[in-house]
């Protein structure tokens, strides 16, 4: 088993540990079934690691019951030595130790990619553990690298999240008072940290400042009436777009983990089909009615705001773009099943 395998299998019975794992009993009963998984038996390093994992899950259950234990009586006083937490005893080999900080490394610089501060925290806890237990083959210098990582990526999420705020509500005030610049500059900003960082500003989020930037037009007259119009005209197409993207990308993922006999292929393949015919209508002459429509949307201002040009022809440019990829992904499951053995036969993507 490479590395890589051994990973996945590690993260699936670690997760099941920490949920299971509610008292002595589960704990027991849940390491039984992890070192008796096929994948587990045999590999001695994959062992080590789950080993090592239910000791310390041991160690917190056996701390968190005595934490729950009522004071000792204070009568009949004992000299007893000072009770302290069980330090788990290493079940694996320093070399295994250092495999295992080395795979957590790679998980954080992924994590620290995706800009997810809590998996990030939960991982360098883990390392800081491992080298706390290994400081003669893991060195503290060594951490200290990932720890200003960490404490830089939590630093500029906060940074974000403030961020956020003061371009939403900047966005609104600039929607109230007609400053268009102001208001495509806030969203252009927002939809790029919507972009970047997703878990930050999901979708609902940018649509709770889209719907409030649409409420604050409306104490506009007619020049906020057309702004509503453009931005549900937009989030319309938006959708459409999104909605044979999705399914194009359903199909895609169907043809290739699915069977091409099963009802479920043959299901998705239905809906692929009659995707295409869709996508085919999203032609030239359709993509120039939307900018006809766009532009007598425009022409409703007796003095278009300045920006609003340039805004509707970054939608049409995010349009256009949506539609490439869309094709793309066809043409590739055309590719795709092309090379495979009777399965020539698919209609061509446009």
């Amino acid at each position: 088993m490479n590395t890589k395998q051994r990973d996945v299998v590690f993260q699936r019975w670690s997760g099941a540990i920490q949920r299971e794992a509610r008292d002595l009993p589960s704990l027991q009963e849940v390491g039984r079934r992890a070192l008796a998984d096929p994948d587990v038996r045999g590999d001695s390093t994959l062992e080590s690691m789950i080993e090592t994992e239910l000791q310390n899950r041991r160690a917190q259950l056996e701390q968190d019951l005595k934490d729950k234990e009522p004071p000792a009586a204070q009568a009949e006083p004992r000299i007893t030595s000072r009770s302290e937490p069980p330090k788990p005893v290493p079940t694996t080999t320093p070399e295994q130790d250092v495999e295992n900080f080395n795979r957590l490394v790679r998980t954080l610089s992924t994590s620290l990619e995706r800009g997810d501060e809590k998996e990030t925290g939960a991982i360098f806890a883990k390392m800081q553990a491992l080298q706390e237990r290994r400081p003669e083959v893991i060195p503290a210098p060594v951490i200290e690298d990932y720890a200003q990582r960490v404490e830089k990526l939590r630093v500029h999420i906060k940074q974000l999240t403030d961020e956020i705020v003061a371009l939403a509500e900047r966005a609104v005030l600039a929607s109230r008072n007609g400053k268009e610049q102001d208001l495509a500059r806030s969203m252009r900003r927002l939809t790029a940290i919507h972009a970047a960082h997703p878990r930050l500003l999901d979708e609902a989020g940018l649509e709770d400042v889209r719907r409030e930037i649409a409420d604050a037009a409306d104490e506009r007259r007619e020049h906020n009436l057309t702004t509503k119009k453009l931005l549900e005209r937009e989030r319309a197409i938006t959708a459409e777009i999104k909605v044979l993207a999705a399914a194009v990308h359903e199909f895609h993922r169907v043809a290739c983990t699915v069977p091409d006999t099963s009802k479920e292929f043959r299901k998705a393949e239905a809906t692929y089909l009659r995707t295409i015919q869709k996508v085919r209508t999203y032609d030239a002459g359709w993509f120039s009615g939307v900018v006809l429509e766009l532009a007598d949307l425009l022409a409703e201002w007796s003095v278009p705001p300045l920006g609003a040009e340039g805004q509707i022809d970054r939608f049409l440019d995010s349009i256009d773009a949506g539609l490439d990829r869309i094709r793309a992904e066809m043409r590739e499951i055309e590719s795709e099943q092309d090379s495979d053995e009777g399965n020539g036969s698919e209609p061509a993507a446009p």
